[in-house]
C-alpha cells in the first residue's frame, strides 16, 4: 500500500515547460494554489551530480504549509511538497538549471526548469503566481544542433546545461547507411554528448574515401529531406548548424527547413566536446536575445511616433480588451497594486498595498502588471520583462499595438 501511495504521488509530479495559457485557463478554481520559486545554486559538478541548497526550499515549503493551515486547506498540496522534499534523487533536482518553479494544486504539482535564477518566493492564493516565469521565458534556451560533415550528421537537443543526442529513427539511419556506403550509421549511436572536456565522440571518425563536392551536396540534400520529413516535423526550436567553414555555404544553399538560424558554429564537429558545443550555442542564443530586445525597443520608439504605442496604463488596459496589443513591456521587479477588469478594460489603482515587509509588494496581492501579462499571453502577444534601464519609457509599463 505504501509503495502504491508513493507511486501515485510521483505520477502526480509533472516536469514541464511554461505554457502560459494552460496555467491561466486550466488552474482549478476555488484554490488555494501554491507557487514556489527557488534559485538552484550549483556549487559542485562531478559525475553528473548537483549540489544545491535544499534548506531554502524546505523553509519555503514550511511557509507555504503555514499559510495553507491558516486557510484550513491544501492537504494534497502538503503531501506533494513533502514528497518532493524527501526525494532528492528525483530527476527534477538532478536536471535543474538555474532555478525551479513549483506550481502546486491539491491534485498535481507542475515543476518548471528555469533558465534564470529567480528570487526565492512562496505565494498562496487563488491563482498561480506567474510573473517570474514570464521574465524567464525571454531567456528560452531550447535549441537544436545539427552536426554535419560530408559523410555523417547528428541532431542534438540543447539548453543552458548541455547538449544531448537525439536518436535517429531506424529507418532514417538504415536508409543513410544503405544509400551512402561511406556514412557510418553507428557513428551517431550515442546516448549523450559528454559535458566534460573529453574529446568529441567523433574525434576518431574518418571518411572511408574522399568525398567529391557533388557527392557531398547529394548527401546534404538527403539530410535536409530527413530533417524536413522526420526529425524536425512539429518542432519550432531554432537549429544551429555546426560544420566546417568549407561546407556551410553548400548546405545553406540546399537547406529548406525554416528553423535554421543564420548564425552557426563554424567548426568541424569532430573536434568539439559537448561542453564546447553548449558554450558556443548558448553564446549565439544570448546574442540573439539581446538583438531582439534592442529591435523591440526601436520598434516601440517608431510606433510611438505614429500613435501606435503607449505607456498609459489605462490605455494599455483598453487595448488588451480590444486584443490589439502586440508587445507588452513590463519593468522587472516592479508591481502595481490594483485590479484590471479583462471584460471592460477598466484599471483600478490601489494606493494601500499589502506589503510582506516595508520594501516588497506581496505577490499574492492584486497586481495590475501581473494581470496585464496574463491577458497579453492569452491573446498571443509578446510579454517582455525588462530591467528599468532597458524599458522604452519610465512608466513601468508600455505596449505596441497590432493592426
Amino acid at each position: 500500500m505504501r509503495k502504491e501511495r508513493t507511486r501515485e504521488l510521483e505520477e502526480r509530479i509533472h516536469v514541464c515547460t511554461f505554457q502560459p495559457k494552460e496555467f491561466i485557463n486550466d488552474a482549478p478554481a476555488g484554490g488555494p494554489l501554491v507557487s514556489i520559486f527557488i534559485p538552484v545554486k550549483h556549487t559542485q559538478r562531478e559525475k553528473g551530480q548537483e549540489d544545491w541548497d535544499r534548506i531554502e526550499f524546505k523553509d519555503l515549503c514550511k511557509e507555504a504549509c503555514r499559510r495553507l493551515e491558516e486557510e484550513g486547506a491544501g492537504e494534497g498540496i502538503k503531501q506533494k511538497l513533502d514528497f518532493i522534499l524527501d526525494h532528492e534523487d528525483l530527476p527534477l533536482w538532478v536536471d535543474a538549471a538555474k532555478g525551479l518553479a513549483f506550481l502546486v494544486t491539491d491534485q498535481d504539482a507542475y515543476v518548471i526548469n528555469m533558465n534564470t535564477a529567480p528570487e526565492p518566493a512562496v505565494v498562496v492564493g487563488p491563482q498561480f503566481y506567474l510573473k517570474p516565469l514570464f521574465a524567464d521565458a525571454m531567456h528560452d534556451m531550447a535549441y537544436k544542433l545539427l552536426l554535419l560533415n560530408t559523410d555523417f550528421f547528428a541532431l542534438l537537443d540543447g539548453d543552458y546545461n548541455g547538449v544531448h543526442y537525439e536518436p535517429l529513427a531506424d529507418d532514417v539511419k538504415n536508409y543513410f547507411a544503405e544509400t551512402f556506403p561511406e556514412f557510418d550509421g553507428e557513428t551517431t549511436a550515442l546516448d549523450y554528448y559528454s559535458l566534460t572536456d573529453h574529446e568529441s565522440p567523433y574525434h576518431d571518425h574518418k571518411s572511408r574515401r574522399e568525398v567529391t563536392q557533388e557527392e557531398a551536396k547529394q548527401f546534404f540534400r538527403y539530410v535536409d529531406k530527413a530533417l524536413n520529413d522526420k526529425l524536425l516535423r512539429g518542432s519550432d526550436e531554432p537549429v544551429i548548424l555546426v560544420t566546417a567553414p568549407e561546407h556551410e555555404h553548400d548546405f545553406r544553399e540546399i537547406c529548406t527547413f525554416k528553423t535554421l538560424l543564420p548564425e552557426g558554429i563554424h567548426k568541424d564537429p569532430r573536434t568539439l566536446s559537448g561542453a564546447t558545443l553548449r558554450d558556443d550555442a548558448v553564446a549565439i542564443m544570448e546574442e540573439r536575445c539581446m538583438q531582439q530586445l534592442a529591435k523591440a525597443e526601436e520598434d516601440y520608439a517608431y510606433k510611438a511616433s505614429k500613435g501606435e504605442a503607449t505607456d498609459s496604463i489605462p490605455d494599455i488596459g483598453l487595448a488588451l480588451v480590444e486584443r490589439k496589443v502586440d508587445v507588452l513591456f513590463l519593468e522587472g521587479g516592479k508591481g502595481l497594486p490594483g485590479t484590471f477588469d479583462d471584460e471592460t478594460g477598466a484599471v483600478t489603482f490601489d494606493g494601500a498595498a499589502n506589503p510582506v515587509d516595508d520594501k516588497e509588494l506581496d505577490p499574492a496581492s492584486p497586481d495590475i502588471a501581473a494581470a496585464f501579462a496574463e491577458a497579453a499571453a492569452l491573446q498571443d502577444a509578446t510579454v517582455l520583462v525588462l530591467p528599468a534601464d532597458k524599458m522604452p519609457t519610465k512608466s513601468g509599463m508600455a505596449a505596441t499595438f497590432r493592426f
